[in-house]
């Protein structure tokens, strides 16, 4: 497999300079993967793609921010993909419709379960905003049934506060107003890399009342009067949840599918004496504060056994690269060098999706999602 990154320097690109960037090939790449900037010229994109490489399987999410080989960017990056057998090995796409208040159909999550299981990896990408991620994962990790497959992937992003639409999925030029893309190889390895970076800040506690994304009790108290324990210096409350972003919450079980899971906060005191997460947390649940430490992709990376994927794909949270601030650029660069100067592209992302310690399928916050591919050999 052949793979190639191609910066967008805004606006919409010209047909030319995109049929340029497969000119070092010849021929068409097989398939086509896009993070682009939330709205701005999106369907302008789109439909310059198609111009280019009208025979290519072309998709992907919009995002705030980028990945670009060894650089972060705001204006676009799109990953160009040929496969050495594309008469034995092909990418395929089926998109999962979905709303929070319409979650597929089990029998439909079902069926993308069995895709999964027969396919070399699956790369997830799904609306950041309206699909209902969580549940659908949920399902599919119960249609799993303990089986254990590669499967990665990431939530579209959009500037912050939401005030317009982004966060959407695309394919050729639709844009899809509540999706989820399921990405299926078949003749190409995946394998996934999880670096979480954070470690135990505080002694473990339980969340005692929790609807969903939203925490109300935590030790049977107000979850709001928790973390003022935590978060009031000289008297008066750190801004929140600003200031929270530095110690995400980490889920220690006691349910083995809930250990290792990190949230992060989103909103503080709404409603009144609960704080809101970006994903789920559970009555039950042993939680602590954690701090960051060394763990990097840039180190996860360089101590990768073997010769260097032939391309990658990283997906991380936008909180962790508020955290990281210009050190993510630098992680970046060091990632992309680390690799070998494989193709890499990416996106931060508004929840990240991989395995757990044990390999279950999950969702997390402020964790940086690796893949790796690589086409097989006959």
């Amino acid at each position: 497999m052949r793979s190639r990154t191609v910066h967008l320097s805004g606006g919409t690109p010209s047909r030319d300079k995109l049929i340029a960037a497969a000119d070092e090939v010849g021929r068409q790449p097989d398939f086509v993967l896009a993070f682009l900037p939330p709205e701005e010229n999106l369907r302008d994109v789109l439909a310059a793609m198609t111009l280019a490489w009208p025979d290519a399987l072309r998709f992907g999410c919009e995002a705030v921010t980028q990945v670009a080989d060894g650089e972060v960017t705001r204006q676009g990056t799109v990953q160009l993909f040929w496969l050495d057998d594309p008469q034995r090995h092909h990418a395929w796409i089926e998109v999962v419709p979905g709303t929070h208040g319409s979650p597929p159909p089990l029998q439909r999550v079902e069926s993308v379960a069995r895709r999964v299981v027969a396919a070399d990896g699956t790369l997830l990408l799904m609306d950041g905003l309206r699909f209902p991620a969580e549940r659908f994962l949920a399902d599919l990790r119960r249609s799993l049934r303990g089986l254990q497959a590669p499967v990665a992937g990431g939530l579209a992003s959009q500037s912050e506060p939401v005030t317009r639409a982004g966060a959407r999925v695309f394919v050729g030029e639709r844009v899809l107003p509540s999706a989820c893309l399921v990405l299926t190889l078949q003749g190409i390895a995946m394998q996934v890399e999880v670096v979480r970076g954070w470690s135990p800040a505080s002694p473990v506690y339980t969340v005692t009342r929790a609807e969903g994304c939203i925490v109300r009790e935590i030790d049977g108290e107000p979850a709001t009067d928790w973390y003022r324990r935590f978060f009031t210096v000289g008297g008066e409350l750190a801004p929140m949840p600003t200031a929270a972003y530095r110690f995400p919450l980490l889920v220690e079980g006691p349910r083995p599918e809930r250990q290792g899971l990190y949230r992060t906060l989103r909103f503080f005191d709404q409603p009144p004496g609960a704080v809101t997460f970006w994903g789920d947390l559970e009555a039950g649940d042993h939680v602590r504060l954690g701090l960051g430490n060394d763990a990097s992709l840039a180190s996860l990376a360089a101590e990768l056994p073997g010769p260097p994927p032939e391309a990658a794909v990283v997906c991380s949270c936008i909180g962790r690269g508020l955290v990281m601030g210009e050190q993510g650029c630098q992680e970046v660069a060091a990632v992309h060098g680390a690799l070998g100067g494989a193709a890499l592209s990416g996106f931060l992302t508004f929840g990240e999706i991989g395995p757990t310690p044990r390999g279950d399928l999950a969702y997390y916050n402020h964790t940086a999602i690796l893949v790796l591919l690589r086409e097989v050999g006959p």
